[in-house]
């Protein structure tokens, strides 16, 4: 059959109206800026930004509440779900009601047709504009479905003010999230778009209360709801004014928007619960501590099974707190000692020391840099693992020294820290006790990596992904550096043996007591406190201070961030210590003295250590010395052999055993020399202060006069008497306690030791 002219362009016209219809509908309704919504872990909401347009509107729903879509579908469309888009029975009706009144009283708008309006933003009421409303509602059903045009209904529907959609409303006027109103709330979030300029919450309050009241009875007339639910609901009252919205977690909410996620739905991985138990504690133990001028902290908890930060709290926020709006754990603080177990831990990894290794720890002088101990005390020697829970600083100066201060830098860079950005020269030896700036997030990832790493160790990840998680969907991509299992195993093991503050220094007394490995920090001029602590489930990182940066005096990460940190951890479920990473570890034998790899005259131990590790250099603290029957050194050819017993003699230098018998004060200097074999022995005589090659400053009275300043020196031998000469000048004799006050003028001097067997010792100084 042939088809007419007439026809073919009727059936083209058709069609091109057909395209039309279809194709001139766009693609995305809404365009409007939305507010920016942190949720916690369970979806409830943390924190929110108000949009760009100053309006509370919330991202678009995925569902609404049946009661809630109820209550609309009654007040506005009762036939939603039957109508193409458009009503017409509604539409003639409005048309009817308009007539008999004499103007626009109704417009017959269904559902469909007001999200088309919002979506235009409300032109004004003409028949053209409702003509292309009629079109366009039909045109819409074709693209979404009714689930989806209520959704958009709910979430864009005007509530009053500067309040759009129906969540933002439930949090604005009931301070709730929506899903959890009551049937009067939901009716009056129904019946609040009618007319929302009029009759708000606190305005108008009749007129809107009849409202919600005549769409109950509709409800209860339609068995929605049942009688004894109508009566209650209708003796609700109405909200007065908005509330303002949850701000539990504003720092965050900050942090995560300028990382592209402004204007969204955040689902993050916070624990609602805990980071109001965490705010509430930094909160009331800043205000105990602004009583010493310290104003601000901040606070962190890890999950260490998933990544997953549980409380993130950036800085204290009760009324009237200092610079509250602060985030704290992103800003760059003073490192303090915060970053010890890392060089500990590549020393050990490569068999440069072991956890029992004596390291030297006596005043130092390098290059002009004179670290000393936050006690002001010095211990000649200590090991290891005890100088890195006590957080020694002359330790770990000298450890850096050997280790290679470029090598470290890199090594902190590899480990995640950027904020470490200048030359490693312009940092020098400072760096390994806060001469760096690094930031808690990155000091509490950097932790958690390596901690993570010890539970990865009993699980199939064949490659462990570092870094933390903030937002729920957040994959872990970024491959830092960790250390080997058994490495982290016994830094750990160390860091457990850290003194704690408080009530929690008799924790070893008690078999229940939680373990917990943990460093402090603190920064020079008593400006940071730092603290960060885990187990084999969560990690607590603190940081105590001024935002501004002013130091106070006490200050410090044991007595400041500590107590914070544990008082944390008593807020979080009991856990368990970590599994020993057996087959990472190996059995070596050591000096059991010195914690070097034993020579021949060393008694042994056997200890664990990393399986890739090499030995520790040989000892050289254990001499074979001979002794006469009279217990005095000897040597062969002085006395006949048969008289000579060997014995093997711990041995310090004599600066160092000057410091080391304070604490130990069974510590023996070597037996002195028989009369029949005196020989020289400056080895045990030596200048403790000051040292070679180091500049004094000279003191000053107030008349501008120098002072003396007071020279030291120690001989093994407890009797010996010293003979002191200033720049070849005879100045005094000492005996017993080797001390003398000297008068000396700026510019070098040569000072020098004889005793009175002709020993001699000398150095060099300068003084200004």
């Amino acid at each position: 059959m042939k088809i007419s002219k007439v026809n073919k362009r009727k059936l083209i016209g058709f069609a091109l109206f057909s395209l039309i219809f279809y194709w001139c509908f766009p693609k995305q309704l809404f365009n409007d800026p939305y507010a920016t919504i942190l949720n916690d872990a369970d979806g409830q909401l943390l924190s929110a930004k108000i949009a760009k347009d100053g309006q509370w509107r919330f991202p678009e729903l995925d569902s609404v509440p049946k009661a809630l879509a109820d209550c609309i579908l009654y007040f506005e469309d009762e036939y939603f779900y039957a109508h193409p888009g458009v009503n017409p029975v509604s539409m003639f009706r409005a048309i009817q009601q308009n007539i008999a009144s004499g103007k626009t009283i109704s417009g017959g708008s269904t559902i469909t047709m007001q999200v088309l309006r919002m979506s235009r933003h409300n032109p004004k009421r003409t028949y053209w504009e409702k003509f292309k409303e009629i079109f366009l509602a039909i045109r819409m059903e074709f693209s979404y479905s009714k689930s989806e045009i209520l959704n958009m209904y709910v979430s864009h529907a005007p509530y009053g003010g500067n309040v759009v959609g129906a969540e933002a409303a439930a949090w604005r006027y009931f301070n709730r999230p929506l899903s959890r109103l009551s049937w009067a709330e939901y009716a009056t979030l129904a019946v609040l778009p009618n007319a929302p300029a009029l009759i708000r919450p606190g305005k108008n309050s009749a007129a809107l209360k009849a409202k919600r009241n005549r769409l109950l009875k509709k409800l209860m007339e339609h068995q929605v709801i049942d009688s004894t639910t109508y009566t209650l609901s209708l003796l609700e009252a109405l909200p007065t004014k908005p509330n303002d919205l949850p701000s539990n977690a504003y720092h965050l909410l900050e942090y995560i928007s300028r990382k592209g996620q402004a204007g969204k739905r955040i689902e993050s991985t916070i624990d609602g619960t805990l980071q109001l138990q965490v705010s509430a504690s930094l909160n009331a133990y800043v205000q105990h501590l602004q009583e010493n001028s310290v104003n601000n902290a901040c606070a962190m908890v890890i999950d260490l099974e998933t990544a997953n930060v549980k409380a993130y709290v950036g800085n204290a926020n009760f009324a009237g707190a200092n610079a509250a709006y602060v985030d704290l754990i992103q800003a760059r603080r003073s490192s303090g000692s915060i970053l010890k177990p890392f060089l500990y831990a590549n020393a050990i990894q490569e068999g440069r020391i072991h956890p029992s290794t004596l390291l030297k720890d006596v005043p130092v002088s390098i290059n002009g840099f004179s670290p000393s101990n936050f006690n002001k005390e010095y211990e000649g020697v200590v090991r290891a693992e005890k100088a890195l829970a006590r957080s020694l600083n002359v330790p770990a100066t000298n450890l850096l020294k050997s280790y290679g201060m470029v090598r470290f830098y890199e090594q902190l860079k590899a480990l995640g820290f950027t904020t470490i950005d200048r030359s490693a020269d312009n940092y020098g030896l400072t760096l390994i006790l806060g001469g760096a700036e690094v930031s808690l997030w990155e000091v509490a990832k950097t932790y958690a990596n390596q901690a993570r790493k010890l539970n990865a160790f009993f699980t199939e990840e064949k490659e462990l992904k570092t870094g933390l998680r903030l937002i729920d969907s957040e994959r872990l991509t970024k491959t830092a550096l960790t250390y080997d299992y058994g490495t982290w195993w016994l830094i750990s093991k160390a860091l457990q043996e850290v003194q704690r503050p408080g009530i929690e220094g008799g924790w070893k007394k008690y078999s229940s007591s939680r373990k917990v490995a943990w460093k402090t920090g603190t920064s020079f001029g008593f400006r940071d406190a730092w603290a960060v602590g885990y187990d084999a489930k969560y990690l607590v990182a603190v940081w105590v201070g001024n935002a501004q940066g002013e130091g106070r005096p006490g200050l410090t990460g044991v007595s400041t961030a500590a107590p914070l940190m544990f008082n944390i951890f008593q807020r979080l479920p009991e856990q368990s210590w970590f599994e020993s990473p057996e087959s990472n570890l190996k059995y070596i034998h050591l000096c059991a003295t010195s914690g070097l790899a034993p020579s021949p005259n060393c008694p042994t131990v056997q200890v664990t250590a990393p399986l890739q590790s090499k030995m520790p250099s040989s000892c050289t603290y254990h001499q074979v010395i001979h002794l006469n029957s009279a217990f005095q050194r000897v040597f062969k050819g002085c006395v006949k052999d048969s008289e000579i017993t060997d014995s093997t003699w711990f041995v310090l230098s004599p600066i160092v055993s000057y410091y080391y018998k304070k604490s130990h004060p069974n510590y023996d200097n070597l037996p002195p020399y028989s009369k029949h074999c005196l020989q020289g022995d400056s080895e045990g005589l030596a200048i403790i202060y000051p040292q070679d090659q180091t500049e004094v400053i000279i003191p000053k009275n107030f008349d501008q006069t120098y002072e003396k300043i007071i020279v030291e020196a120690t001989h093994h031998n407890a009797n010996a008497q010293l003979f002191w000469h200033l720049d070849n000048t005879y100045v005094g004799k000492t005996k017993g306690n080797h001390a003398l006050a000297l008068d000396i003028k700026p510019g070098l001097h040569h000072l020098s030791i004889i005793d009175s067997q002709g020993n001699k010792i000398s150095i060099q100084f300068k003084g200004h």
